[in-house]
C-alpha cells in the first residue's frame, strides 16, 4: 500500500507539472531605463521652439540641463526627464527613432533601431504623415496602415526582452490644426493661411488638411480616416496583448480627444504654424504620461 501511494502522488506531481506547464506566466514589467520612441517630426519636435529639430523639447526624448536652462530654452517635462526623475540617472538610455517626414512605411525600420538598442520602453506616435500629403488620393487606407503598424510590432516583440512596455499613441486629429490655426500669425507677422497658400505648389506640406482648396466635406474625411487608424492600433494593441502576454502594450486616445477639445492656437508653432509649440509638446507630455489607459509602470 506504501508503494501504490507513493507511485499516486508520484503521478500526480507530474500531471501537475505537465499542466503547469501549459500556462504562460507574464513576466516582470522592466523598468523603463531604456526609452525609445518611434515616430515623426512631431517626436523630433521640429520648429517648437527653433527652426530645425528641438530634441530637448520633444514630448517623449525632451532634456533640460545647463546649457538649455542657460540660453532661456523651454523645459516640457518629457518622458525622458519623467522616468530619471522616478527612477534615477543609473543606466538611463534615451534614443529618438523618430525621423522627421516619417510616415507608417517607416515603422518598420525604426522599430529595428529600437530592438537594436535593446530597448524597456517604446513609445509609438506615427500616422500624420500618411494624412499630410499633398493629394488625397496619397492617403493609405486604413488596412494598408494597420499592416505597417503590424509589421512593427511584430519587429518589437520578436525583438526586445521579455518585460518590455510599448506604447502605442493615438494620432492628433490634424484638421483641428486649420481650425485653431487659421487665424494665428507666424512670428506674429504671416497669416497662417499665407503660408498653407503654398501647399498648392508642394512647397507647405498638408495639402490634404490646409490646401485652399479643400472644404469642410475634405476634412471631415480625413478625420474620420484618423479614426480610422487609431481604430486599428487600438485594435492591434488587443490583438498582441492577447498573444503575448510577455511584454506589456498600451494604447490611449488622450491625445486625439485633447485634439479636440483642449487644443489652442499655442499649442502650434509660431515659426510654421504646423508643428507643435513647446506649449503644445509640455501638453502632449503630461496627457500621454497620465493617461488612465497608459502604461502602469508609471505608478510604480
Amino acid at each position: 500500500m506504501k508503494g501504490k501511494g507513493f507511485f499516486s502522488l508520484s503521478v500526480t506531481a507530474i500531471l501537475c507539472l505537465s499542466l503547469l506547464s501549459t500556462y504562460s506566466f507574464a513576466a516582470e514589467q522592466r523598468r523603463p531605463k531604456r526609452f525609445a520612441s518611434i515616430g515623426d517630426s512631431t517626436t523630433e519636435a521640429i520648429n517648437a521652439e527653433v527652426y530645425g529639430a528641438n530634441h530637448w523639447a520633444s514630448w517623449a526624448n525632451g532634456y533640460h540641463g545647463f546649457w538649455q536652462w542657460l540660453f532661456g530654452l523651454s523645459n516640457v517635462n518629457s518622458h525622458n526627464q519623467r522616468i530619471t526623475n522616478k527612477f534615477g540617472r543609473w543606466g538611463r538610455k534615451n534614443f529618438i527613432e523618430a525621423e522627421e517626414g516619417a510616415d507608417s512605411r517607416d515603422l518598420f525600420t525604426q522599430a529595428e533601431r529600437a530592438v537594436a538598442h535593446d530597448a524597456d520602453y517604446v513609445t509609438l506616435l506615427m500616422g500624420h504623415n500618411d494624412i499630410c500629403q499633398d493629394y488625397i488620393d496619397e492617403i493609405p487606407e486604413a488596412d494598408e496602415f494597420e499592416e505597417n503598424a503590424r509589421r512593427a510590432l511584430v519587429e518589437l516583440r520578436d525583438g526586445l526582452r521579455e518585460g518590455t512596455t510599448i506604447y502605442l499613441i493615438g494620432i492628433v486629429n490634424v484638421p483641428q490644426l486649420y481650425y485653431v490655426a487659421k487665424d494665428k500669425k507666424a512670428l506674429g507677422i504671416v497669416d497662417c493661411e499665407v503660408l498653407w497658400f503654398f501647399t498648392l505648389f508642394e512647397l507647405y506640406p498638408c495639402g490634404t488638411v490646409l490646401g485652399p482648396l479643400r472644404d469642410e466635406s475634405d476634412r471631415m474625411a480625413m478625420t474620420q480616416r484618423i479614426v480610422e487608424y487609431n481604430s486599428k492600433l487600438q485594435e492591434l494593441v488587443q490583438e498582441f496583448s492577447e498573444d503575448d502576454p510577455n511584454r506589456y502594450y498600451y494604447y490611449t486616445e488622450s491625445v486625439f480627444e485633447f485634439s479636440n477639445s483642449g487644443f489652442g492656437e499655442n499649442h502650434v508653432s509660431d515659426l510654421d504654424c504646423f508643428h507643435p509649440s513647446t506649449e503644445g509638446h509640455w501638453e502632449l507630455s503630461r496627457i500621454t504620461w497620465e493617461a488612465e489607459d497608459g502604461p502602469r509602470f508609471l505608478d510604480w
